[in-house]
């Protein structure tokens, strides 16, 4: 399977016809450790806010609670975001939130290369805490198509600024046998626009224009508005929403999933209680 090289010209020019705000400067790596490691160094270093770093293969990508990202080298597209213009809010949620408004921004952009711009044929749903899923039409179990990992670069106590890390699994690629059948690629919902068999009109560099204007979109209503003003958007695409669910964590819980509040903390109706739960890893209850 060919691995290709990330244009950072056709980058730039889609990105200037756009009159995006982030990616300038994008910093590009055919190979690195982890781009959010990158994105943190840079922090510490002084780094401009809205700094792209990206790179065609990660040796040590990661995601939640260490688990490592598999992704075909070239195929997908790995990158992190650095920001010094945003806040958590919301207390000790606040991490969370965050997550959530860039997962809304990320499905956004990535259901208007899946068939239709509506999303026809496909489903794409946010699932807490930091997932976007695929679920095509007449299938039962969503796939995993989108992560997110939010890290803080710290002075002491004070948060000085916020990395962003997103990996979309764009073109087909190759999985380990354990992963295959829960992971999804745009490439999958996407019509070819060329005749060549197997030939896909997927520009990985006009798909990170996209995911960049729309996740920047939602940051800035949550930075001045909160994490309140998405909960509407996000209730519309919540990927758990009536699910029983387990949660597993510091204090599992085992229910069904009512939603988030507006603070992002997921809801969960156990035992006819509504309890909220800050962190965790969710899994679909019996599976």
């Amino acid at each position: 399977m060919t691995a290709l090289t990330f244009k950072t010209d056709r980058f730039a020019e889609l990105r200037d016809e756009r009159s995006l705000g982030w990616g300038a400067p994008l910093v590009y790596k055919p190979e690195t450790g982890s781009t959010n490691d990158d994105a943190l160094a840079a922090a510490r270093a002084g780094g401009a806010s809205g700094s792209v770093f990206l790179a065609d293969h990660q040796t040590h990508g990661r995601g939640r609670r260490g688990k490592t990202w598999v992704a075909t080298p070239g195929r997908h597209l790995l990158f992190s975001i650095l920001l010094r213009d945003v806040t958590t809010r919301d207390d000790a949620a606040g991490v969370g939130a965050l997550t959530l408004a860039v997962g809304l921004g990320v499905r956004d952009a990535l259901a208007a290369h899946a068939t239709s711009s509506s999303g026809d044929g496909v489903k794409l749903a946010v699932k807490w805490p930091n997932d976007v899923l695929a679920t095509p039409l007449g299938a039962t179990a969503p796939r995993k198509l989108a992560g997110i990992l939010c890290e803080g670069q710290f002075v002491g106590s004070q948060l000085a600024a916020v990395v962003i890390g997103i990996g979309i699994n764009v073109l087909r690629g190759s999985y380990p046998a354990e992963l295959e059948g829960q992971v999804a690629c745009l490439e999958e919902f996407a019509p070819s626009a060329t005749p060549q068999a197997g030939a896909s009109h997927l520009e990985r560099e006009a798909v990170l224009v996209d995911v960049l204007a729309a996740v920047e979109s939602r940051v800035a209503i949550y930075r001045d508005a909160g994490f309140g003003a998405l909960l509407d958007e996000f209730t519309r695409h919540d990927a758990l929403a009536g699910e029983r669910i387990e949660v597993s964590g510091a204090s599992p819980i085992v229910g069904t999933a009512r939603g988030v509040d507006a603070t992002g903390r997921l809801l969960v109706e156990s035992d006819g209680l509504l309890v909220p739960v800050i962190s965790g890893t969710v899994a679909r209850s019996g599976l």
